[in-house]
């Protein structure tokens, strides 16, 4: 069969067969050689190595990243305190600016006036002198409003006062009415003239009385006298004319005491009637003085409402911040916001409605990040807060609780968020800072429960 046979065919001693199998191994020796020889490259020789140390890296990577456990929630922005808006009341030009962006302003103070016919300054002129007025009135002390007006003649006359001017106008004639019943005014001489007469009649009542008292003893001295000489008449001491005579005398001086008595009773009618005129010029003058008031508190409320519509007040303390580029001599819309007004003691804070999904997680004290609707979070951040409380008692939406705000609108971004009421917001509850090495860990061995 050639040379394949022999190399297949057995030998009884094996000679045979190891040297095919020696020549069939010595041709692919170099082969071999070569295979063994050859160095495997750098990153198959430690390729396992780099495995663990990636695994190890991954590890550790996935301990410092935090993947928390949440609960998803609507929230809605709430405050005490909450910054105040300042609108334009009526249409027209802001003709004045009178503070800066971040300044510290009062309640009540001027931030800008709105076109206007009347002169802020004369109106500012005029609410002083009201106010004025209402203190002294207040006190008690009217009689030294002539001397105010009479110490500042030119409030007669106030120039551009353009819509308060028919007001003040009214005003001033109810004061010139009112002046006559106060100190040197006609109704209060003729009130002093009264009182001077009702004192001279009380001195001439007092007269009377001791005219009266007089009578009554001479009177009294005479009875007594005329009883000794009826003694003496009797026995016959004395002459019967000399009796009568006595008896005349007594007779005299007993109708002079009812002359003096209708005498007085004349001067206590005289003494009413003055008091009654005296009354009655009094209340005179408490109606001219309610009609002045009335007067004065229509003023009052009218130069109020100016202010509404034209002055720009601050309606709280705090710092002031613009809502826009402002200008003077820019045109304002009714109702258009133009600043606000942050107050020091300002508390922000967010109602959230929490799901009952996972309700049971949810417990104060737990971070909540707040994620604003109207600002983005991907270019704004979030709000940070805390849950304050949680109403036990359930709504048809969920839980109610109250997320306290610590760093107030400042987001995780370091940007400020502008305050606005009810603002909406998704809010993000942790209710497990948990990391991503144990998130995997704990869904595994879920699976694995799971696979059981």
């Amino acid at each position: 069969m050639g040379t394949n046979e022999s190399i297949l065919t057995p030998s009884a001693n094996g000679t045979h067969e190891n040297a095919v199998f020696r020549d069939v191994f010595s041709v692919g020796e170099p082969e071999m050689e070569d295979i063994i020889s050859h160095r495997p490259p750098y990153f198959v020789r430690w390729g396992t190595i780099y495995f663990f140390v990636l695994l190890l890296s991954l590890a550790a990577i996935s301990w410092y990243i935090k993947y928390p456990d949440k609960v998803i929630a609507t929230a809605k922005l709430n405050s005490l305190h909450a910054p105040q808006q300042v609108i334009a009341r009526t249409d027209g030009k802001l003709i004045r600016i009178l503070a800066k962006e971040n300044e510290k302003v009062d309640k009540g103070q001027t931030l800008g006036y709105i076109e206007s016919i009347a002169d802020p300054l004369s109106i500012q002129k005029i609410n002083r002198q009201i106010d004025t007025i209402n203190h002294l009135i207040a006190e008690s002390r009217s009689e030294e409003i002539v001397h105010f007006f009479q110490e500042e003649k030119h409030l007669y006359f106030v120039d551009n006062l353009g819509e308060l001017q028919t007001a003040y106008e009214v005003f001033m004639q109810s004061f010139i009415a009112y002046k006559d019943y106060l100190n040197n005014g006609f109704y209060l001489r003729k009130k002093e003239m009264l009182q001077d007469d009702l004192r001279n009649i009380r001195n001439l009542y007092d007269i009377l009385i001791e005219q009266k008292n007089l009578l009554e003893e001479d009177i009294s001295l005479s009875e007594r006298t005329f009883d000794a000489n009826k003694s003496l008449s009797d026995e016959k001491i004395i002459s019967p004319l000399d009796y009568r005579n006595e008896k005349s005398k007594l007779i005299a001086k007993q109708l002079s005491f009812p002359q003096i008595k209708a005498s007085i009773v004349s001067n206590e009618r005289e003494q009413n009637e003055k008091q009654k005129e005296i009354a009655e010029l009094e209340n005179q003058v408490v109606i001219q003085k309610n009609t002045f008031l009335q007067a004065l508190q229509t003023i009052k409320s009218q130069i109020q409402e100016w202010e509404f519509r034209y002055e720009l007040k601050a309606p709280v303390a705090g710092t002031l911040a613009f809502t826009g580029f402002l200008q003077e001599n820019q045109e304002l819309k009714a109702g258009q916001s133009l600043f606000y007004v942050q107050p020091d003691s300002t508390c922000y804070y967010a109602e959230m409605l929490v799901p009952q999904y996972n309700f049971g997680k949810v417990k104060p004290a737990q971070k909540v990040l707040l994620k604003f609707r109207a600002y983005p979070f991907e270019q704004y951040g979030s709000v940070v807060g805390k849950i304050d409380n949680i109403k036990p008692v359930p709504t048809d939406s969920g839980y109610l609780a109250k997320v306290g705000l610590p760093d107030a609108l400042l987001t995780n971004y370091g940007k400020h968020l502008q305050y606005t009421h009810g603002l909406l917001a998704e809010a993000n509850i942790i209710t497990e800072d948990m990391r991503l090495l144990e998130r995997v860990y704990y869904r595994i061995r879920q699976i694995t429960n799971e696979g059981r």
